[in-house]
């Protein structure tokens, strides 16, 4: 029987299109198994010239519907018809795992066999969508990392770029606190856009006093600015907002030139120079400043990176290499690697802000010689003086006309400034050693301020915040521990930071406190760096934390809510004691500001009240029947500490001789006779004795509350029970019975017995009594009070006479 002739072919099929599919149907035809022999030759033909029967996947040619035709199954990208034989290569492993079919049925596809590719087309697409997602994430962040180093971007790469932004932007908008119509007084102000989303990350509803006062100055019209504020009111975004504005204007200037200026200019004008330098006197400030920087940059692409002492170098330097917009850093360090030649921090001609944070406490005598040479440094770029570039030999000379406008910026809590400052500043008195010429206008000046700079003094008569409530505490010098470990076991509520002026106090109280069970935290200058850091941490992370610092500590420092702060050393300077104060009452909330005063200090507390304008202070109301009690365990913690002291000094001493001795490969050899050796072994062990039975004796006091001396354990009900002991009374036959106490709970401080705990702010407003602190007023209400004796007295001697006659 003869076969019959192959039908005609459509003229409506091209036959260039049929013959590159069926090159792609030969290829994947080696993989695939052999169809059933059932085929018709007229099936076959049809293969050849139906050039949609490969994308139907069955025997019948013909179109198919939107929803079945998946794109990555068939290469198709864009409306182009990749090699389907690839697709169906890729993908011919997974189909015989998911589904068998037997040989008659694999020429039918039936619309079971359709609807599982749809399905397992849909998962592939979803799959392929969520990698390149994370893909863009991570891109996103690694871009976050090194966005410092501005390295030249492909052309190709600039659509990935945007992907990056447009999901950086997502995630700031999914942080926002505040609404759009929360921030109207920041748009007043003309804020760029990314930094009012900044500020509604933030939640900062509106500017404080001092930054709506210096931002028009600093950011629209370029000015200088001087400016004071009580401590707390935001200083740190008065400066670091205009910078951050104009930074910004820049960056979109330099995108609206495209393309063409940036392929002129070099590559090396594409790292991003040294635009800021923000100097500060303390190393916490300097990490305190830069991450609140950092918080308010967190979306907007620019660096801030800190400088201080106390770290690793090459550390520090790696972090410069990144080419870094902004540095915050303590003039000593910032000096050591300026002059060993940092390039970041060597090229300042393109620095457009310097900004010195706490001024006054860098122009104290004997303090920061680098901040000098730092200065010298900075080109001259105003007045007269822009015709020279100040240069030194580790600074490079460049071309006026690449030097950018500087403005400087001097923050302090205090403002020091004459009359005709202004006058000076157009005259050109740089010299410190003029009568009338203070330190602060010597290094305004010297720094490179403007005449016309602008000057914001918003510091009140007494400069302290609004809601700071003062008070002292009149006691002896041995009863200094007793007053405070009074304070911290009744009302011990709150953050709390006490003060000394000496290291040497800071240890003796610090001992002290921890053997009475408080755990307090310590910070000064002869610590190392990292555990500096790490008390500053543990200080923010404990809502009840106890902190012990010197004077350093005063400056700049915020924390969130601290309730209370204890001069127990009065400070040298009316200055210090403003810093000190000022670290509680921040942000408009309430403070406690105690001072404990021992009669040699009387002198100079009456001097700081009468700078401070203070006629009347409260005294901390004290409640003298719980000292027997307090002085009971402060005495066994002094012997506690005078034992524990002494033997770790023995040891030292001891263990200093052994180690040297070793060093030198000497043997050493002790020349006390064997009676001496045993009694010193003698006394060390009764000594030792001793100590232990000191420890339990207080752990014995420490395991009971705190109890007046009028209180009594016999006849509690013979002037009737207050609610308040009776559930003290109940909460300690409680823990007695369950036995669930231990000496390192610190039990004394869980409740006193007779007191709520209240904080030291609660008691002294509920209290406290007012004082006259006024020497001129004390002195004439004995002057009037001795008039009056003298007049009674006169008038008994009349009558007297008077009687006998």
């Amino acid at each position: 029987m003869a076969a019959e002739p192959p039908p005609p072919s459509d003229p409506s099929t091209p036959p260039r299109e049929s013959n590159r599919i069926r090159k792609g149907k030969k290829s994947r035809g080696a993989k695939r198994p052999k169809r059933a022999a059932a085929s018709t030759s007229s099936a076959a033909t049809m293969m050849v010239e139906d050039p949609f029967l490969v994308l139907a996947g069955g025997k019948e040619g013909g179109f198919l519907e939107l929803e079945e035709i998946d794109e990555a199954d068939f290469g198709i990208f864009g409306g182009a018809v990749g090699d389907v034989g690839e697709g169906d290569n890729k993908t011919g492993k997974d189909e015989k795992k998911k589904k068998k079919r037997k040989r008659g049925d694999d020429g039918l596809a039936g619309d079971g066999d359709l609807i599982v590719e749809s399905e397992e087309a849909d998962k592939g697409e979803k799959c392929l969508k969520r990698k390149r997602r994370n893909r863009k994430k991570r891109k996103a962040k690694e871009k976050v990392k090194i966005l410092g180093s501005k390295e030249d971007v492909p052309d190709d790469n600039v659509e990935d770029m945007q992907d990056e932004k447009d999901s950086m932007e997502q995630d700031n908008n999914d942080e926002l606190i505040l609404g759009d119509d929360e921030v109207y007084a920041w748009k007043e102000l003309r804020l760029h856009p990314l930094l009012i989303t900044a500020m509604r990350r933030l939640g900062f509803k509106e500017p404080t006093p001092i930054q709506k006062a210096c931002f028009p100055a600093a950011a629209h019209q370029g000015k200088d600015v001087i400016g004071a504020a009580e401590t707390g009111s935001g200083k740190t975004l008065a400066f670091g907002l205009p910078i951050f504005q104009r930074l910004l204007e820049e960056q979109e200037k330099a995108s609206r030139l495209g393309r063409e200026d940036e392929n002129t200019t070099d590559g090396s004008s594409r790292e991003s120079p040294l635009r800021a330098l923000i100097l500060t006197p303390t190393r916490e400030l300097a990490k305190q400043v830069c991450d609140h920087l950092k918080e308010a940059t967190k979306f907007l692409g620019i660096q801030v990176v800190p400088i201080v002492g106390g770290l690793s170098m090459e550390k520090q330097e790696r972090l410069l290499k990144r080419k870094p917009e902004i540095v915050v850093g303590t003039p000593g360090r910032l000096w050591e690697l300026m002059s060993t030649g940092n390039q970041h921090l060597v090229k300042l001609h393109s620095l457009s802000f310097f900004v010195l944070d706490e001024a006054d406490r860098m122009i104290e005598r004997g303090h920061f010689h680098e901040l000098q040479s730092i200065i010298e440094m900075l080109p001259l770029t105003n007045g007269s003086d822009a015709q020279t570039v100040r240069t030194t030999p580790s600074c490079e000379t460049v071309p006026i006309l690449q030097i950018k406008k500087r403005q400087t910026f001097v923050f302090s809590a205090t403002l020091a400034l004459s009359a005709n400052f202004r006058k000076k500043l157009k005259r050109g008195l740089v010299t410190p050693k003029t009568s009338d010429l203070s330190s602060m206008e010597a290094l305004s000046k010297q720094a490179g301020m403007k005449p016309n700079a602008e000057i914001v003094d918003l510091t009140n008569a007494s400069i302290l915040p609004e809601k700071l409530e003062e008070c002292f505490i009149e006691c002896s010098d041995d009863d200094k521990d007793a007053c405070l470990y009074y304070i911290l076991s009744v009302h011990g509520q709150g953050r709390a930071i006490i003060f000394c002026t000496s290291i040497a106090a800071l240890r003796h109280l610090s001992s002290i406190l921890r053997i009475l069970g408080i755990n307090v935290l310590t910070n000064h200058a002869q610590m190392q760096q990292r555990a500096r850091m790490k008390s500053v941490d543990r200080f923010r992370g404990s809502e009840n934390s106890i902190m012990v610092a010197t004077d350093g500590f005063a400056r700049g420092m915020d924390f969130d809510d601290v309730r209370t702060v204890i001069h127990y050393q009065l400070p040298h300077s009316t200055d210090v004691y403003i810093h000190r104060s000022g670290r509680t009452a921040r942000r408009s909330l309430a403070g406690c500001s105690i001072a404990l005063i021992s009669p040699s200090d009387k002198a100079k507390f009456y001097t700081l009240c009468k700078s401070l304008s203070k006629e009347n202070l409260q005294q901390f109301p004290v409640d003298h029947a719980y000292m027997p009690a307090v002085m009971n365990r402060l005495t066994l913690a002094r012997q506690i500490d005078k034992i524990s002291r002494k033997n770790s000094q023995e040891n030292a001493s001891k263990s200093w001789l052994q180690r040297s001795a070793e060093s030198m490969g000497l043997v050493l050899e002790t020349s006390d006779s064997e009676e001496e050796r045993v009694q010193g072994h003698k006394q060390r062990k009764a000594t030792s004795a001793h100590l232990q039975k000191l420890q339990q004796d207080l752990s014995e006091l420490l395991q009971h509350p705190l109890q007046p001396k009028t209180f009594s354990h016999r006849y509690l009900a013979g002037a009737g029970v207050p609610l308040l002991l009776q559930k003290q009374l109940e909460e300690l036959s409680k823990s007695n019975v369950k036995g669930t106490g231990s000496a390192n709970e610190n039990k004394g401080s869980r409740f006193v017995i007779g007191q709520d705990r209240i904080e030291p702010l609660q008691a002294l407003q509920n209290s406290g009594q007012e004082v006259c602190v006024s020497i001129d007023k004390q002195r004439e209400k004995r002057r009037v009070a001795e008039n009056w004796r003298r007049k009674k007295h006169q008038e008994k001697k009349r009558n007297l006479s008077s009687i006998i006659l």
